[in-house]
């Protein structure tokens, strides 16, 4: 849906080098493995004195000199391989063949000067075209393509032009936390007063408002209280790295199916406002932290976990929706690179080396058949206790709703069933994962042993995905608050996967690879503090 903060093309004022810098530092922030950075411009213009500050963002502290005679000049930063090539000189694209330059294309970053010269590898696309996948959760993690022509003369000011891919134009919507203004809005503030503004158009008078703890999203939940007592939850999804109109899509699909979902009260698709019913605060997740009898441990929730996986085969059974978007083998591998981007360099203080990138990459691929195994169906993705609320004392279908739902995908049910009973924000209990097992088999027809195997392995891949997110969330967000409270956790999770008889000799190589960064990664997010 189009939103006036999902631009194609942005302009920028640099008045000096502190402004250059600044940006430097800012792309820095947003690059990620696998994206092409084109720098056009006349001599002289300042993109190499722009590229020098990326990559001092990126944590290169030694000279940059201009590859203009040499072609290529390579650098292992503390977060990515990165090479930067200057086909100025180029007489035919190819002469950039014993360069390596794919390599980087898929495993690094690639800075290009003249980047027309450079041929198909270096090519601009046009503003829908340009990243590694369509549609994906993690969008500003998608790697993509970014232009960025500069003009201006002398030390006079320089007007920049910045022209991204898909998943580079929801990137801009980060650049104002990052200290970069643009000619156009690129995203909105969160208040109550743009809060009221949305709700006060739905007619809604004398009402209080709650905020909600928040997730690791860009999103908050606020709780409405209105005038007669009674509560709808608000949905603050500033675009353009979030949006609503998918979650809408969603639940009205899984009401179709038989399921509980939000009904919706009110949606304003271009600022990101949704009111929705409010399910209370009785999740799984509280349940499972339930004391148990003279205040014993907690207690597994068995029944509800077969109501969980009643909905799972729901899912499964029901023909999918026309517009469902597909999970896949690239999209596997965009989460599990994660480790690798994220928590490898931040463990080790650099780049993993390209040869690393490649095995990795030969470890996780052939993972994703074991996983594509199990049936398909319109998964909920973020399938985790914390995400299903019991509505009633009766553990049934009718009693059991699903929220956090926008990123829902047609995938294997394996990857929902993973996170669902093995999750890092609760204890291991054995009895509901079997519960949950035993409901798929009888339901599904599903053959244990395969069932089994892709649990684990899909589990093992999430856990993988988060280790990552989380040390993003800590190295370039300065949060390292979610990092210190669940980032062993997840450790302990992957490792009861790779232990896990039914999956151990798959996993075993991709274990070995890293295990080994465990203890470091760990000491330091412990001794992080908040970004002030």
């Amino acid at each position: 849906m189009p939103t006036p903060y999902l631009h194609p093309t942005l302009i920028l004022t640099l008045p000096n080098e502190a402004a250059t810098a600044q940006l430097g530092k800012a792309l820095a922030a947003l690059v990620c493995a696998g994206d092409l950075v084109r720098l056009l411009g006349p001599m002289g213009v300042g993109k190499t004195t722009l590229i020098q500050h990326l990559l001092r963002g990126l944590g290169w502290h030694e000279a940059v000199p201009s590859p203009t005679y040499t072609l290529l000049q390579t650098y292992r930063t503390a977060r990515f391989n990165v090479a930067h090539v200057d086909c100025y000189r180029l007489t035919s694209p190819a002469e950039l063949a014993p360069l390596g330059l794919e390599e980087y294309r898929q495993f690094g970053v690639v800075l290009a000067e003249w980047p027309d010269r450079g041929g198909p590898l270096l090519a601009a696309l046009g503003p829908h075209e340009g990243d590694l996948l369509g549609y994906h959760i993690n969008s500003i993690e998608n790697p993509g393509v970014l232009s960025i022509t500069l003009a201006g003369e002398g030390a006079g000011p320089r007007t920049v032009v910045l022209a991204g891919s898909p998943s580079w134009q929801r990137r801009f919507g980060l650049l104002p936390g990052l200290g970069i203004t643009s000619n156009l809005p690129l995203t909105r503030g969160r208040n109550d007063a743009q809060r009221r503004a949305f709700l006060d158009g739905l007619g809604l008078q004398d009402y209080q408002l709650q905020p909600q703890s928040g997730d690791w999203s860009g999103r908050s939940y606020v709780r409405v209280t209105l005038a007669d007592g009674t509560t709808r939850m608000l949905m603050d999804s500033p675009p353009p790295i979030e949006t609503v109109t998918e979650y809408v899509q969603v639940a009205d699909y899984y009401r179709s199916i038989g399921l509980v979902a939000a009904n919706i009260y009110g949606m304003d698709a271009t600022e990101g406002y949704l009111l929705t019913d409010d399910f209370g605060d009785r999740t799984l997740w509280h349940a499972m932290g339930a004391k148990g009898p003279d205040d014993g441990p907690p207690i597994p929730q068995t029944p509800w976990f077969d109501v969980a996986a009643q909905a799972l085969v729901r899912q499964v059974q029901s023909p999918p929706p026309a517009w469902g978007r597909h999970y896949g083998r690239t999209d596997w591998y965009v989460e599990g690179v994660r480790l690798v981007n994220w928590y490898v360099p931040f463990a080790t203080g650099q780049a993993c080396s390209m040869a690393d990138y490649a095995r990795w990459q030969q470890l996780i691929m052939p993972l994703y058949a074991l996983v594509d195994a199990t049936p398909r169906g319109l998964m909920q993705w973020d399938c985790q206790a914390p995400n299903s609320m019991m509505l009633g004392a009766e553990p049934t279908l009718a009693n059991y709703a699903l929220i956090d739902i926008q990123d829902a995908r047609i995938a294997p049910v394996a990857q929902d069933v993973g996170l669902l009973v093995r999750n890092i924000r609760t204890m291991r209990y054995d009895a509901d994962e079997e519960a949950v097992i035993r409901v798929l088999v009888k339901d599904l027809g599903l053959d244990e042993p395969t069932l089994r195997r892709a649990i684990a392995v899909g589990a093992w891949h999430h856990m993988v995905r988060i280790l990552g997110g989380l040390t993003r969330l800590a190295v370039r967000d300065g949060r390292p608050g979610p990092a210190q409270a669940y980032l062993r956790r997840t450790w302990q999770v992957a490792e009861q996967c790779a232990n896990d008889p039914y999956a151990k000799e798959a996993l075993a190589d991709a274990w070995a690879f890293m295990q080994p960064y465990r203890d470091a990664g760990l000491q330091k997010i412990a001794a992080m503090k908040d970004r002030a």
